[in-house]
């Protein structure tokens, strides 16, 4: 079984490398505003919409000062850029993907307004009837479903106290907080900081039909009639980390990269999607991206994305008329990227989890979920493990694939973009599977060299692949930061279960040396401490061990 590691590093003393960076997922421009007819006077400032919600309110006191909200009048208008995209993920959570904050209150009907307020769940709501529009490029917008979002500026008041990134259920009413004080709300808030949530599922077309849209960089909020005020507008935090790719940009510059053939794989800026090439002809090549952490079948993890297939069949070598397989899923790149790795023996693959097809050579298109563990062996239970289902050329489909640790069951969804056909495939890692180590996400065409060359199979294919989103839980060190403490320089980290961790230490970026024993990581805050100070600058990293 192979080992993986991931590090992250920092310097000692002055030169101490700070943790990294999390921004905020906060508006942080003002497209356009036009506060139409009826609009509050005097708060007109569009740009008090960005950032964070005002920090000083309370479920009993709202934002009110003209730097803090902006209020928007019949017909009125406020387009804002979020710093970090809004992204519809598995992960979102309560299926909240962003939110929007208001200036509404809780009533209090116990007359003690300076402490201790009880209210009866009724809210005093500055919302007014709505339409929001999102975007991903500024240029197309799409209609959130008016009949599932909810009013901005009623449920739920700000919390400046809480996460704003973090939404309250939404299945909570006005009479879940009756009879409630200010601690009673906050615990029903469970730690969020309030806000309307909206879900991205839910946009629609000038026609009223549900579209795919993954990611949203531009919010639109439209006042139909009466006047509403806004404070923010947050993305959610998801329970984990979130890659999505909708190709508006050049992935390139969101960490994607190419290994063997890059001809395989074109970004085409115009229609903002991936033009891909199977070939298996040519050598084993991949368009990744790395997890930030490692993948085992403790974890639980999502890829869903768009595939449209012009052409599929058989490849150039005319000697190889069987079918042979393309893919989309989770990878070892070190073992992936050997020379050894072989796709079409059955037995030269380590370490996979992916959505599979193949053509159909005589016995019918197949879909599968291709799990392969670090000895080679594939998953299979019995035919029911795939499906015979064929990809028409020309029509795009959406393919969802999940695995659960709590049963060890994966599950593919491929459904046509018109809904009317779909299938779905469910797979339990079996007991003669051992466990895999998944460091990245792929969109791989597999070379067709090395198999018997009496069952040896070919592809060639082209097609676009678009709207990836990739669910993995967070990696393994997060929010590093140093602590000197009586002298002993310590880091402070948060870890994740079934990791293990040590501080290790170098003055020359070559020779590394324990600074610390191991610790068995834990879902909580963690400190590793260096008891012996260097006699001269030195360099630290955390590795991070994935075990058994």
């Amino acid at each position: 079984m192979s080992k993986v590691r991931l590090q992250a590093l920092a310097l000692a003393a002055s030169m101490f490398l700070a943790s990294r960076v999390f921004p905020a997922g906060f508006a942080d421009a003002v497209v356009d505003y036009n506060p139409g007819t009826g609009f509050a006077a005097g708060f007109t400032n569009a740009a008090s919409a960005l950032g964070a919600p005002t920090g000083t309110a309370s479920p009993f006191s709202p934002p009110f000062r003209t730097n803090q909200i902006v209020s928007l009048g019949a017909g009125g208008s406020l387009t804002l850029h979020l710093a970090d995209p809004a992204v519809h993920s598995p992960a979102s959570p309560y299926g909240i993907d962003f939110e929007i904050f208001g200036n509404s209150f809780f009533i209090i009907t116990n007359g003690n307004i300076s402490g201790g307020g009880i209210t009866d769940g009724n809210v005093f709501s500055n919302g007014a009837p709505t339409r929001v529009e999102v975007s991903a490029d500024g240029v197309t917008w799409f209609t959130l479903n008016p009949a599932q979002a909810p009013t901005i500026g009623d449920l739920f008041p700000t919390d400046g106290s809480g996460d704003p990134e973090w939404p309250v259920d939404p299945g909570l009413t006005n009479f879940d907080f009756a009879g409630l004080g200010l601690a009673g709300i906050r615990s029903l808030y469970q730690g969020s900081g309030g806000g309307a949530g909206f879900n991205l599922d839910w946009a629609q077309d000038t026609n009223g039909d549900y579209v795919n849209l993954p990611i949203a960089r531009f919010i639109r909020l439209n006042v139909l009639s009466g006047k509403t005020q806004v404070d923010a507008v947050a993305t959610t935090r998801p329970g984990g980390t979130v890659i999505a790719e909708d190709f508006a940009f050049d992935p390139a510059q969101n960490g994607w990269r190419i290994a063997g053939d890059p001809n395989l794989f074109h970004w085409d800026s115009t229609n903002q999607d991936l033009k891909v090439t199977w070939d298996s002809s040519r050598p084993n090549s991949y368009f990744y991206h790395p997890l930030g952490t490692i993948l085992s079948r403790e974890d639980d993890f999502t890829l869903a994305f768009d595939l449209r297939l012009g052409d599929i069949g058989p490849g150039l070598d005319t000697n190889k008329t069987s079918t042979f397989a393309i893919g989309i899923g989770f990878l070892n790149l070190e073992q992936a990227t050997g020379t050894n790795f072989i796709r079409g023996t059955g037995d030269s693959s380590p370490d996979l989890a992916e959505f599979s097809y193949f053509w159909d050579s005589g016995f019918g298109a197949t879909c599968w979920p291709t799990f392969v563990d670090t000895n080679s062996t594939f998953n299979y239970n019995a035919a029911s493990d795939y499906a015979v289902f064929t990809l028409a050329s020309g029509d795009s489909y959406h393919v969802v694939m999940s695995f659960t640790a709590s049963n060890q069951t994966a599950v593919a969804l491929v459904t046509n973009f018109e809904h009317t056909t779909w299938v779905r495939i469910s797979q339990l890692l079996n007991t003669n599977f051992a466990d895999f180590r998944l460091g990245a996400v792929s969109i791989s065409s597999y070379s067709d060299a090395g198999q018997d060359p009496q069952y040896a199979g070919s592809v060639l294919a082209h097609g676009i692949v678009d709207n990836l989103v990739i669910t993995v839980p967070a990696p393994p060190v997060q929010y590093l930061v140093e602590l000197m403490t009586n002298g002993t320089h310590q880091v402070q980290f948060v870890g994740r279960a079934n990791w293990l961790y040590t501080l290790e230490r170098t003055s020359d970026l070559k020779t590394w040396t324990a600074a610390s024993s191991p610790i068995a990581g834990a879902n909580a805050s963690m400190f590793l401490a260096d008891t012996n100070l260097p006699p001269t600058s030195a360099i630290y990293r955390v590795q991070a061990h994935r075990y058994p």
